[in-house]
Order: C-alpha cells, then structure tokens, then sequence
C-alpha cells in the first residue's frame, strides 16, 4: 500500500464516503425493498428493512453534500468524523420525529413527495402525459420503527474507519522540508 493510501488504493475525496459498498449496497437494498419486496412480500420485516437501510446510507448522503457543497483544495482534503457525527444525529432526531409525530409524519411525506416530483414530472414529459402535481408519499407514524435506530451505527463505524484511516495516513506522508540557506 503507497503512503496516503486507502486501503482501497485510493485516497478520500470529497464524497467518496458514498462509494463504499456498505453504502451502495444499503441504496440498492433500500430501491429494491421499497419496489419489490414491499409489494410482493408486504410484512413487518419489509417495513424495517427499509429504516434500517435508510439510516445505513442518508447521514453519509449528508455528509457527502456537505463535502461538495464546501470542499476546499482537494489535494488537502480530510473527511470529518464530526462532520458525520452531526449528519447521524440530525438523521436520528427527524427519523424519530417522524416515527413519533403526525405532524412530522405529515411534513415528511410532502417533502419527500416534492424531491420525487422531478422524476414523476420528467417521466409523463417524456411521455406526453400531463406533468402530475405534486403529491405526499405514503408514510406510516410507528414507534416500533425506531427499533432499527441502532442502525445508525453503520455509518458511524464506515466514517469513523474513513477519517481515522485518512489522518493516520496524513500524519505519515512524508513533509519535504525546503533548505534554507543564507548566502
């Protein structure tokens, strides 16, 4: 392995947190569970299989945003542990809200109903159809989901090995001292 390496051959960039395949596979098991799994096998298990990969995968989504949103050199770049810390707990207190209150409940599916709205807008354009208003998602109000918070220690565990990794390589890259000379 080259010094300022990941294991992985690579060093860290901004958002790179995303392409770990806990990651993305956590993303293609959320899609395929909220698309197939619901629909054929529709259970209490589908319901928390969803929670679980959502929490896996959202506060590293967040983190990830904010990394391109407000990265500086890339040469220099160093993932914050702190960073994800407050994307987790910023996904676990509005989970929770949600999971626990009607209104929250409530303001969640119309937000996730506008962020979808693009994609429903794009696919009846393309179609020919009448581009569809806005609509909420479907969204049940269950205390048992908050089972599935201890999920969030997934993304905790992938950022604290993405940071630590990276700073124990910064410190080991050698610094190229310049001579200094009086002539």
């Amino acid at each position: 392995m080259r010094v300022g390496r990941t294991s992985a051959g690579t060093r860290p960039f901004a958002a790179s947190g995303l392409l770990h395949p806990v990651v993305l596979g956590a993303v293609v098991l959320l899609v395929l569970n909220d698309h197939v799994f619901k629909a054929r096998w529709p259970s209490w298990w589908t319901g928390k299989l969803s929670d679980v990969a959502g929490l896996a995968m959202f506060p590293v989504l967040l983190q990830a945003l904010w990394e391109q949103a407000f990265r500086r050199n890339a040469r220099d770049f160093r993932p914050s542990f702190a960073l994800l810390v407050g994307a987790v707990v910023l996904t676990g207190l509005c989970f929770a809200a949600t999971k626990i209150s009607p209104d929250a409940g409530n303001a969640w599916q119309w937000a996730l109903g506008g962020l979808q709205w693009p994609f429903h807008a794009l696919r009846a354009w393309l179609a020919g159809a009448r581009i569809p208003w806005v609509r909420p998602t479907q969204h049940t109000v269950d205390i048992t989901d908050l089972l599935t918070l201890p999920s969030l220690f997934i993304p905790l565990w992938l950022g604290w090995r993405r940071a630590h990794v990276t700073h124990e390589q910064g410190s080991r890259i050698p610094v190229r001292e310049e001579s200094s000379s009086l002539h």
